[in-house]
């Protein structure tokens, strides 16, 4: 008797061959319904069918899943989390990692059923009860820069409450003494695509200690990532009667837009006022004057989490680790140390 083929299968089952061979091999990056799955795995059953030598190596392979709580808007105002996700995908490029499509909260999980999955990448802010019920669907979990923390769960974050406070007190140091703020707010999603609640950016946490600390007034506008946030965050602050001498900003998107506020109402930046900002982005290096920035090593982050969704994948570890990327203050003109 002839052995089964999945030209066969697909006959019966009304579908590709293409199709019964990702069915077959469980590959989550497929899309298709779950009664459609369990159609073709039935009929492989019943005809007895048995992968070969070379369907059984296909079978090992990894596939990761990134979900995220950014929509496309908001990669495209602010391209941190984007080069994030590049850097994951980069990693994965080298080491034969398969990453499905990115599947953003904004839109709702829907169907997806992350079990599918050999490990999961979440990035940027998510409910608890959200990371909870992704947990259970896949255990190899790592979280990418989210303020919530588990005990259970890898999470791979950047240096950013350290570099804030260093930021802060070398401006102070050059005789600074009135640092403004402008910072953004992070949304937690949940799984149906909802905003659950509204958290504070750890930048914007510790420019209020230290504002407290140093007895200074504080100064400080927080709205969203954008350069029309920084646009209207400035104006806001030259309007209001205390004065700045230095300003300090969570992203250089937001920034890009508040120099131009200032240099309009006649500031010359770097002398009258120090700017320092966060994401080191290839544009602000040739800006005029060019902005100091913190280089905060964004495809570093996406590598060390695709390593560590691979270790769970593998069952290489069955501890939990936190990582912290250290990163870097680039001088450039807008304040020199």
């Amino acid at each position: 008797m002839m052995p089964t083929t999945i030209r066969e299968i697909a006959k019966l089952a009304d579908v590709s061959s293409g199709t019964v061979s990702r069915v077959l091999n469980d590959d989550p990056t497929l899309s298709v319904t779950e009664k459609t799955r369990a159609r073709v795995k039935k009929i492989a059953n019943d005809l007895a069918y048995h992968h070969s030598a070379n369907s059984q190596k296909k079978n090992t392979l990894v596939t990761v899943a990134i979900v995220t709580s950014m929509s496309e808007q908001r990669e495209i105002d602010d391209p941190y989390w984007r080069n994030i996700h590049q850097g994951i995908k980069n990693a994965a490029q080298k080491q034969d990692i398969k990453i499905g499509p990115i599947i953003r909260l904004t839109d709702g999980l829907g169907k997806v059923n992350l079990s599918h999955f050999s490990a999961v990448i979440v990035t940027g802010d998510t409910s608890a009860d959200a990371i909870k019920k992704i947990k259970k669907m896949n255990q190899n979990l790592v979280l990418v820069d989210a303020r919530s923390r588990f005990s259970d769960i890898d999470i791979v974050q950047p240096d950013l409450s350290n570099m804030t406070e260093r930021i802060l007190n070398e401006l102070h140091q050059t005789g600074r003494q009135n640092i403004a703020f402008i910072g953004g707010n992070n949304e937690q999603i949940n799984l149906d695509g909802k905003i659950e609640s509204v958290l504070t950016d750890s930048r914007t946490d510790v420019y209020e200690k230290w504002v407290q600390q140093h007895k200074k007034a504080k100064k400080m506008l927080v709205g969203n990532w954008t350069a029309q946030a920084g646009t209207i965050a400035a104006k806001q602050l030259l309007a209001q009667a205390q004065p700045f001498d230095a300003l300090l900003v969570a992203s250089d998107a937001i920034a890009v837009g508040a120099i131009k506020v200032l240099q309009e109402a006649g500031f010359v930046i770097g002398q009258d006022i120090s700017i320092v900002s966060f994401d080191d982005l290839a544009l602000v290096a040739y800006l005029n004057p060019s902005l100091t920035t913190v280089n905060l090593p964004q495809h570093a982050l996406g590598s060390a989490a695709l390593q560590q969704a691979k270790e769970l994948a593998d069952r290489d570890r069955t501890w939990t680790k936190w990582t912290t990327i250290p990163s870097k203050l680039i001088y450039r003109d807008s304040f020199q140390k």
